[in-house]
């Protein structure tokens, strides 16, 4: 059994996420839809899916695959697989299950506060998470409406929905638990003319990641340790079979 993780951009790597999938002997299978892959037609030796991060936008369904992904979300909740969305993803497991996203008034970038409310807190994926502190943020659309059933666990200021869950193992995360220190430097870097448009401090920001940089790791980790134990567990740990790229 393996976890699928759909991939729908090279500038959204997963570096903490597929350090503790692979620490915990997962097998993975690893489709690039960014890069021609295509979405499976079935759960067969499927055990969990994690769809992950892109600049796509849900609600303008502006990318040929997306239809498909959201077929194969819904169709991975209900049979129980475990799913699990990261920005772009969160919003598609919302829409593929009823939700609704839309544009924010104003884009979320760099560390924002976010707080986990009564029912984060007592979720096992969060256990050993601070009830309240930096995350970091990268996205102009947002999750408006959740799936029937739906429950927030978790917002910021701007972002009410920064973390919901629909039912026991369906799970959507707006932030980026999954970015290490050089993925969010490699970001900002990328995207200094963005900040100055925005009227972003860039340099503060690197030094607002130096900062943040080894807790945001350690939170990161502590978090997909739990993904593996809690929500997709796999049989023991041991050194993880290398992905295979569709």
């Amino acid at each position: 059994m393996a976890i699928v993780i759909l991939q729908h951009s090279s500038d959204c790597p997963a570096d903490v996420l597929m350090d503790s999938l692979r620490h915990h002997g997962q097998r993975l299978r690893v489709i690039q839809l960014n890069a021609n892959g295509v979405v499976p037609l079935d759960l067969d030796d499927v055990h969990g899916v994690i769809s992950m991060g892109g600049p796509q936008t849900v609600h303008l369904n502006n990318a040929p695959w997306m239809a498909a992904e959201k077929i194969f979300l819904k169709m991975a909740h209900d049979a129980n697989v475990p799913v699990l969305g990261l920005c772009l993803g969160a919003q598609l497991l919302a829409a593929a299950l009823g939700g609704q996203t839309q544009a924010m008034k104003q884009s979320e970038l760099g560390w924002h506060t976010v707080k986990l409310n009564h029912i984060g807190r007592e979720d096992p994926l969060f256990t050993g998470q601070p009830w309240s502190g930096a995350k970091m943020c990268w996205h102009s659309d947002e999750v408006s409406v959740l799936p029937a059933g739906g429950q927030v666990l978790a917002g910021s200021a701007a972002c009410g929905i920064q973390v919901f869950s629909v039912g026991l193992r369906s799970y959507g995360v707006q932030y980026h638990p999954e970015w290490n220190r050089a993925n969010i430097l490699g970001q900002i870097n990328g995207s200094t003319a963005k900040f100055e448009k925005a009227g972003m401090d860039v340099n503060a920001l690197r030094m607002q990641t130096e900062a943040n940089a080894a807790e945001q790791e350690r939170l990161g980790r502590r978090f997909f340790d739990a993904v593996n134990v809690v929500l997709m567990p796999g049989d023991r740990v041991h050194e993880g079979i290398p992905a295979n790229h569709c």
